[in-house]
């Protein structure tokens, strides 16, 4: 009897024993469990490093244009700068100090050379991805690139070189589906595209159409009246420009080029924005006015230098933005390019 007895006491022990056992795990098991699940879904460490490091530019790009609107009231943000033509970064600098540039968005082929300089003037350059033209943008593979330096901090992707001019038609929708994947990666990254394509009739037919599909994509078309071939694209102007920008609310063209001929050359003009004679086209001027908010500046024509680069910008600056009106001037010259940039308004 007092052997069953102890027996019971026993196992009355252990169930007391057991339960306070499980009470303790269900206490301490959603803090262990809790840990456990933190510790295998670790956060996107290159997103949020992209995040912290793209804040922590824009915070210096805003302290340089504010900087320079101290002394100029239409200081530029340059969204065009191949770092391949100029012999160094120290020179670029040199450029823009003499032209009134703040800021310049910077591409390469060599993505070492974007790095290089960035870090050589964080406060004045902003990288871009690495330029390619078509056969290079055009391989499996080339997306993953891009994307590995968005997530690194580049802000845009470009410059994207195209000159579709092709009787192969296989060979422009390669092109076009190449062409489309970078323009969607850029809308989900909130990033743009700059695109170095001269006006082709074949060319502007697939851009619309993908702009189409991704209505919210950002693209920025270079050297908006410049055209170097008439017969390309007879419809090619400021006409055309209006009806695109009416088109495509995320469509935007770059404008600074090179100043006009002389007016006894007889070739016919390859800049649209100025009259024979050098005058500002009142036809310009008025498309400007209208459709101010899909302007900005980029100068990257050949040859570069300092004194060709200069001399190109101060042209631009006193015959087109200093014959607009001042708001105009100030959208054009850097707030456009401010909001391509950054997603934000800028705030005077």
């Amino acid at each position: 009897m007092a052997f069953l007895l102890l027996r019971e006491a026993i196992r009355a022990r252990i169930r007391a024993i057991c339960l306070i056992v499980f009470s303790l795990l269900l206490l301490i098991g959603p803090l262990f469990t809790a840990g456990v699940s933190d510790a295998a879904k670790p956060p996107n460490s290159l997103k949020s490093n992209a995040k912290r490091i793209g804040d922590a530019r824009v915070k210096l790009y805003e302290r340089t244009l504010r900087a320079h609107l101290a002394s100029d009231p239409w200081p530029l943000i340059d969204l065009e700068i191949s770092i391949d033509r100029w012999r160094s970064a120290k020179q670029l600098i040199e450029g823009m100090n003499r032209a009134g540039v703040a800021l310049g968005a910077v591409t390469s082929t060599n993505e070492e050379a974007i790095e290089k300089a960035v870090a050589q003037y964080p406060g004045r350059l902003i990288p871009l991805t690495t330029s390619a033209t078509e056969k290079d943008w055009g391989q499996a593979g080339s997306l993953s690139g891009i994307k590995r330096q968005l997530a690194g901090g580049a802000f845009g992707i470009g410059r994207v070189t195209w000159r579709p001019v092709s009787s192969d038609k296989a060979r422009l929708k390669r092109a076009g589906e190449a062409l489309g994947a970078m323009i969607r990666l850029a809308a989900q990254q909130r990033s743009y595209l700059v695109l170095d394509m001269p006006p082709y009739d074949d060319g502007l037919e697939i851009l619309e159409r993908l702009l189409r599909e991704t209505p919210e994509a950002r693209v920025i078309w270079t050297q908006a009246g410049r055209i170097l071939n008439l017969n390309a694209l007879p419809g090619y102007g400021h006409g055309l420009l209006r009806a695109l920008s009416l088109r495509h609310a995320g469509l935007f063209f770059t404008l600074t080029q090179d100043p006009p001929a002389p007016t006894d050359v007889t070739i016919p003009r390859k800049n649209h924005l100025y009259d024979p004679g050098g005058a500002f086209s009142r036809e310009w001027r008025a498309l400007l006015e209208a459709r101010v908010g899909h302007f900005t500046a980029g100068n990257d024509s050949s040859p570069a230098g300092p004194a060709v680069y200069v001399r190109r910008t101060l042209f631009f600056r006193q015959n087109v933005l200093g014959k607009i009106s001042p708001p105009a001037r100030k959208l054009i010259a850097y707030r456009n390019a401010w909001r391509l940039l950054t997603n934000r308004v800028w705030k005077p």
